[in-house]
C-alpha cells in the first residue's frame, strides 16, 4: 500500500548525464570574424566537456576517440573534420556560421568546415574570403 504517494512509481525516461552529452552551453561572445572581416556576436557558444564519439560532419563513429585525441590537433579520419578539444569554449558566427574555438586571453581559432577547408585545400593557404 502506498502512504503520500510514495509507492508504484514509474520510473522517469533516462536523460544522458552531461558527461556523455559532451557539452553544456554557456554564456555568447562578441569576437572578431576573420570571414565575415568584422567584429560578430556568438549566440550558439558551448563548452566540450568530453570527447566527441562521432563526427559531426560525416556521422562516423568512432571506435576509440582516446587514439584520436592523443593528437596534436585531432581530426575525423573519415573527412578531416577537426575534433573539439574537452575544456575548450566554441561558438557559431551569427554573421557567417563559422565554427570557432574561443580561448579567454587569445585570438578565436577558425575550425574550418568542408568547405573551407576545400578552399585553403584550392590556394594552399588561409584564403577564406568570400
Amino acid at each position: 500500500m502506498a502512504l503520500f504517494g510514495r509507492g508504484d512509481k514509474v520510473p522517469a525516461p533516462e536523460k544522458p548525464a552531461s558527461g556523455e552529452q559532451g557539452m553544456h552551453p554557456i554564456v555568447g561572445k562578441t569576437i572578431y570574424c576573420r570571414v565575415c572581416d568584422a567584429d560578430r556576436m556568438l549566440t550558439r557558444c558551448w563548452r566540450r566537456t568530453g570527447m566527441m564519439r562521432m563526427c559531426p560532419s560525416c556521422g562516423q563513429a568512432f571506435e576509440n576517440p582516446r587514439a584520436l585525441y592523443k593528437r596534436f590537433a585531432p581530426s575525423c579520419p573519415k573527412c578531416e573534420e577537426p575534433l573539439e578539444q574537452p575544456g575548450f569554449d566554441y561558438g557559431l558566427c551569427d554573421g557567417c556560421g563559422s565554427k570557432y574555438e574561443v580561448v579567454e586571453g587569445t585570438k578565436p581559432g577558425l575550425l574550418p568546415n568542408a568547405r573551407q577547408r576545400a578552399e585553403m585545400n584550392k590556394f594552399g593557404k588561409a584564403r577564406i574570403k568570400e
